[in-house]
């Protein structure tokens, strides 16, 4: 069995092939990229860790929302979440007008206030044209901790309590954190003391 942690970039899609867009597999050497699979996905503008591995069950189990796999999300928003709406995401939130789609209850911890100005590095085309013109506009950087992995489930969380996400980054998966020695679109295998931990029942 295989284990890699590849530190995935923003822009490019989590796909094993596509006609129009960069995969997160147009890194990896091509008989490599054949032999694995990436365990869940990130969106095209997310960037992070993303685990690779050919072990069918283990990527099932980190999937099941059942085994309760924490994820760890850090991110950048316009807008701060009231008192209410940090109970709201730590209770479970609802994500669609009709009340069908339910995200089940997440940590919040903000990790306090900056602005444009100062993280326009990390900001899409779009959002560097507000830095531009509002480079003071102000900006929570938080954490959220997910116990599962619906579509756009973090922004579409942070959207429900007012907040507009500018900046996504997935720091970890169970106790498999992302090496920060990483640049995006690197690589490596998981260590031994990774591996084992990540394989223990929750």
């Amino acid at each position: 069995m295989e284990y890699y942690m590849l530190h995935k970039p923003r822009g490019c899609i989590t796909a094993s092939r596509d006609a129009r867009h960069q995969t997160v597999f147009d890194y990896l050497p091509k008989d490599f990229a054949e032999r694995v699979f990436a365990v869940g996905r990130l969106d095209k503008d997310t960037e992070g860790l993303l685990l690779l591995t050919d072990d069918g069950p283990l990527a099932a189990r980190l999937l099941d929302p059942l085994h309760g796999t924490e994820k760890c999300y850090e991110f950048y928003c316009i807008g701060s979440p009231s008192e209410q709406g940090i109970a709201t995401l730590q209770m479970g939130t609802v994500l669609d007008r009709e009340g069908l789609v339910y995200a089940r209850p997440a940590r919040f911890s903000s990790l306090g206030t900056t602005t444009l100005g100062a993280i326009a590095p990390l900001l899409s085309y779009e959002d560097a044209k507000l830095c531009r013109k509002h480079p003071d506009t102000s900006v929570l950087h938080a954490t959220l901790i997910v116990t599962e992995g619906k579509k756009h489930q973090v922004k579409r969380m942070m959207r429900s309590v007012g907040c507009r996400i500018v900046y996504l980054k997935r720091r970890s998966i169970g106790p498999l954190t992302l090496d920060p020695r990483l640049a995006p679109g690197e690589y490596r295998a998981l260590t031994d003391d990774e591996l084992r931990l990540l394989k223990e029942p929750i």
